[in-house]
């Protein structure tokens, strides 16, 4: 799984690198299902806008946070992406599960 992060109007530093990398280290769990992912930091004047995107097997997992403090952004997208993640996850789980049903009658 890999990650690649940009960063718009301003330098990454090394601590918000580690910091993403560490976040997407919670996500290693859906790690089967993830192709890769891409972090998009901007920053504007006081709002920062942090995008991930992730590539899944059959669709794009994307969120989208607007927040004054990059850190609290970084974390807020990655939990929104685990939420989706886990419906993804659900979603596979109950057709994989019909289809069984339907296969033994």
């Amino acid at each position: 799984m890999d990650l690649n992060i940009t960063a718009k109007n301003f330098n990454l530093s090394n601590r918000l690198e580690q910091y993403a990398k560490k976040k997407m280290s919670k996500l290693e769990r859906f790690s089967h299902h993830i192709i890769n992912g891409d972090l998009i930091l901007e920053k504007d004047k006081s709002i920062s806008v942090i995008e991930l995107n992730l590539s899944i097997k059959h669709s794009v997992i994307t969120s989208k946070v607007k927040n004054t403090d990059i850190y609290l952004g970084v974390s807020e997208a990655f939990r929104k992406s685990e939420r989706q993640l886990i419906k993804y996850e659900d979603k596979f789980r109950e057709r994989k599960r019909l289809a069984q049903k339907t296969r033994r009658k």
